[in-house]
């Protein structure tokens, strides 16, 4: 009975050391590995088509995000707009956060770090820790919403120095194609 009892234990036990090793810092946001398409509104115009890409490089240790995005034509800007950031998405082992670094078409640069106090399992929401290029003191925050397995929207909100955060724009998204989890 004791030697059942103790094989028991030990598969329960490698069980869960297998089940743990699995796990990545990753795998919250991992619903995210893909390609999504969809519109946005805001950004200083009134709409625009994006398409977004979220793919695992360099053995699964980053998330290459991609964001590229048309803007309709407007009185100030007859020729539309195009919008391209991008960026990786890394675990810091030390501070153990997620870390998101964007390279914008305008010269902006974005570190943001995941906020789990203000994330849920449906929300995430990174915060700049600095930006190069913009208003000293500003600060910007991206949160994306999984509304669905195939459909999240994502908000930019900006805060200039010793204001609040406002909404600059929104993008609803669906997911056309899966990638490798």
């Amino acid at each position: 009975m004791k030697r059942k009892v103790l094989i028991l234990i030990a598969i329960c036990a490698l069980s869960t050391s297998i089940i743990r090793a699995q796990e990545t810092p990753f795998n919250k946001i991992s619903f995210l590995i893909g390609e999504w398409q969809g519109t946005g509104k805001g950004f200083g115009n009134n709409e625009s088509t994006i398409k977004s890409s979220f793919q695992w490089v360099m053995n699964k240790k980053y998330i290459e995000v991609i964001n590229d995005s048309q803007f309709a034509p407007t009185k100030q800007k007859p020729k539309g707009e195009h919008h391209i950031d991008k960026g990786y998405i890394s675990f810091d082992k030390h501070r153990k956060a997620i870390v998101f670094r964007q390279f914008n078409i305008e010269g902006y640069v974005n570190q943001y770090i995941l906020i789990d106090s203000l994330s849920t399992p449906n929300e995430f929401v990174f915060e700049t820790e600095k930006i190069e290029n913009f208003v000293p003191g500003g600060k910007a925050r991206w949160v994306i919403t999984k509304n669905t397995d195939n459909s999240i929207t994502t908000t930019f909100n900006v805060a200039f120095p010793n204001k609040g955060y406002s909404c600059f724009g929104t993008n609803k998204l669906k997911r056309i194609k899966e990638g490798e989890l």
